[in-house]
């Protein structure tokens, strides 16, 4: 073969080579990048799984939370009525406190229109509880001259 023609053959077999080497490096490359997709599909497939899977969990935690909403309504409910009736007592305190003034006023004059129309009772409790003493004596001394004459 003329040195021409070798030299020629032998460039196409170079190139032929490095072709081949960037073709199998592209090729490299290109797996690396599949295996990256893949392994990130099946990241993605796991997350699918999981939140699937967590359905029945959420829907427990949502009946859950419900539940207690209408426990907290109920306890707002009679929040709202306890503080209700609180601002009515605020509100009907001037008028009940004026009632009962007006009340102890007339239960004072009461007590003056009574007191007034005592009778004044002379001696002291302790002079009649003598009195009675000394008259239970008497009774007891006859009650005993009595028996002994009839005796």
């Amino acid at each position: 073969m003329e040195p021409a023609a070798y030299i020629e053959s032998m460039q196409t077999l170079v190139f032929r080579a490095l072709r081949h080497m960037a073709d199998r490096a592209k090729l490299a490359k290109a797996r690396e990048e599949e295996d990256s997709y893949k392994h990130r599909a099946q990241e993605v497939h796991r997350r699918i799984s999981f939140l699937e899977n967590s359905r029945p969990d959420i829907v427990g935690a949502i009946d859950r939370l419900k539940r207690r909403k209408a426990e907290l309504a109920k306890e707002m409910e009679q929040v709202i009525k306890a503080i209700a009736a609180e601002e009515k007592r605020l509100q009907d305190l001037p008028s009940v406190i004026a009632e009962l003034k007006q009340e102890r006023q007339n239960l004072a004059h009461e007590a003056i229109k009574i007191h007034r129309h005592m009778p004044e009772v002379p001696r002291s409790a302790d002079d009649d509880q003598r009195t009675l003493d000394s008259a239970d004596q008497v009774r007891q001394r006859a009650i005993a001259a009595i028996n002994a004459l009839l005796g």
